[in-house]
């Protein structure tokens, strides 16, 4: 609804010979044709729009929905209360107005550059400025502490272990937007920051070279702009540092932590198959201890037989199969595990050990999981044929 809306206004828009236009109405003169007529259906049933016949002042006429057609190719004047359409802007300063610190709607329009975010081939580099700025306010939204907003003032606050409080008070205007052309890393600090490892210690020394940053300069938010590759750079140079060892312990403890949780898998699926070794033989014997060997009993022993199948399929189509799939998790996530943490040197005791996991451990679940299956299939199989000959055995002397 609101896209055809927008998609009318902006056509006319287009169209129309502009006499004045501001943050509340767009006025001007257009000429119906069969062409641009089906615009303005939508802006009628809105009511966001007065079509007028061209005349002396006393002589202008509201021209009715169902009377338009019979101006066709006739002058008529216009005047379109685009402030009513939220998604509309007259200006640059409007949209920014609208839209300080985050884009509250993908849909767009700005008519004093005639931007329209749905013809995505247009390029605008106001507005591809504008969404460097609003990814820098959502990037220091994830790294602040807490924030205050109050009407059009937005302030972040970011703190460290020293008690050092900051604040980066979010201000800019039109002007300042050229700042932004060249500001990069957003997406790649965000990955690092997903990290399972040490997600947590990269964002505490971000925001602990942010904060030094802002003591030993300023908290200008466009000082931050401009010198955000000089932040970056420090960055990159405390976590070279850290990775050497300076944060070391805390890596490694994330590191066993994870590791730990994937021995325990192990653990689990090692007491899963021990307990089948066990427990599929015991009850293939307990159906075949309830065999009528004399023959009388034959629709104990069909049911018996019915049972057995039962089990067998729940056991291999379910409880082997739930297992198989649990190995080749665990096998993945030291994969994953092992990928992760292959490029950070001080973690190769434990990458080692996860291929060690990999080659012995989970190699004797898969072989045991196979020895499973083999007596399962064994069994069964000897409950089939013992079914077979107390059934051969009484029909001979039948």
């Amino acid at each position: 609804m609101m896209k055809k809306l927008l998609d009318s206004v902006v056509q006319v828009r287009r169209l129309i010979d502009l006499q004045s236009a501001d943050s509340i109405s767009t006025i001007g003169f257009l000429v119906i044709t069969e062409t641009n007529i089906e615009y303005f259906d939508s802006l009628l049933d809105s009511e966001i729009i007065d079509i007028l016949s061209v005349g002396e002042p006393n002589e202008m006429k509201s021209i009715m929905k169902e009377d338009i057609p019979n101006f066709i190719n006739q002058q008529v004047y216009l005047d379109i209360r685009t402030g009513n359409i939220n998604c509309y802007f007259e200006t640059v300063n409007d949209f920014l107005n609208g839209n300080k610190f985050k884009l509250k709607s993908e849909l767009f329009y700005i008519a004093e550059n005639d931007y329209y975010s749905e013809e995505s081939a247009v390029v605008n580099e106001i507005v591809n400025n504008y969404n460097k700025n609003i990814e820098l306010i959502d990037f220091l939204n994830s790294l602040s502490h807490t924030h205050h907003l109050i009407g059009n003032q937005l302030k972040y606050y970011f703190y460290r272990i020293s008690n050092s409080i900051v604040e980066i008070d979010i201000k800019y205007s039109i002007q300042d937007l050229d700042f932004f052309s060249e500001l990069e890393g957003f997406q790649e600090l965000k990955k690092e920051f997903l990290d399972p490892i040490s997600h947590k210690d990269k964002k505490e020394l971000f925001v602990n070279e942010l904060v030094n940053f802002i003591e030993c300069n300023s908290s200008d938010y466009l000082t931050i702009v401009k010198n955000w590759k000089t932040i970056l750079n420090s960055y990159n140079k405390s976590y070279k540092l850290y990775l050497a060892g300076f944060s070391f312990e805390k890596i490694k403890t994330s590191s066993n932590e994870h590791f730990q949780k994937l021995l325990d898998r192990i653990y689990d699926s090692i007491s899963k198959v021990s307990g089948y070794i066990f427990g599929i033989p015991i009850g293939f014997i307990l159906l075949l201890n309830y065999f009528d060997y004399s023959g009388l009993l034959i629709f104990k022993n069909v049911i018996i037989l019915i049972l057995s199948i039962l089990f067998f399929v729940l056991i291999w189509y379910i409880l082997l199969k739930n297992i198989k799939e649990s190995i080749d998790a665990i096998e993945e996530d030291i994969d994953e595990f092992i990928n992760l943490i292959s490029t950070v040197i001080v973690l190769k005791p434990i990458k080692e050990k996860l291929e060690s996991l990999k080659k012995v451990s989970i190699k004797k679940q898969r072989n045991k999981l196979l020895i499973v299956k083999g007596v399962t299939i064994s069994i069964f199989a000897l409950t089939v044929i013992v079914f077979s000959y107390i059934f051969l055995d009484i029909s001979i002397y039948l």
